[in-house]
């Protein structure tokens, strides 16, 4: 069994935190402080709700640094990142791993045509692996899609930030 053979759905997050495109960056802070997250995923304020944009942890650090108290009020649509970069739920997890190493991010929104499935974060993939000691031979291997010396630096940030904090 290779991760190409594995579905996307095997790991992904149901569980995923909305707010509406016109509430603030301190509503969207909020959100990801109560629930213990590192992203919230912002939706359009139609009733399709449909997935717009995504606010990070690393784009709250940015727009702090770069606004004033009183831009805290602007519209998260002004601030968050789009377009956002998703997956079929029909994605495998090699996918996920490779889309996420191309765009250099750490989390994907996974969707069914325009509705919202759930999210995966490098982390969910890193715990798969865990589980399953036979994945990791195929992650290391010569032919896998992905440099293995980025493979080595991801494992080793994954390793040594869940032995911390646990």
């Amino acid at each position: 069994m290779g991760l190409s053979s594995i579905s996307i759905l095997e790991v992904v997050n149901k569980d995923i935190k909305v707010i509406d495109q016109e509430q603030n960056i301190f509503d969207t802070s909020k959100v990801m402080i109560d629930n213990n997250i590192g992203s919230v995923v912002i939706i359009d304020n139609n009733d399709s709700k449909n997935p717009v944009g995504i606010v990070t942890e690393r784009d709250i650090v940015r727009i702090v640094s770069t606004f004033s108290l009183a831009d805290l009020e602007v519209p998260v649509r002004e601030l968050m990142s789009y377009p956002l970069i998703t997956l079929s739920q029909n994605a495998s997890v090699l996918d996920a791993m490779k889309l996420m190493y191309e765009r250099k991010i750490r989390r994907i929104i996974v969707l069914e045509g325009n509705n919202l499935v759930g999210i995966v974060t490098e982390h969910d993939i890193f715990k798969l692996l865990m589980s399953n000691k036979e994945l990791i031979s195929t992650v290391i291997s010569s032919d896998f899609p992905i440099p293995q010396k980025d493979i080595y630096e991801d494992f080793s940030r994954f390793w040594f930030s869940n032995s911390f904090y646990k």
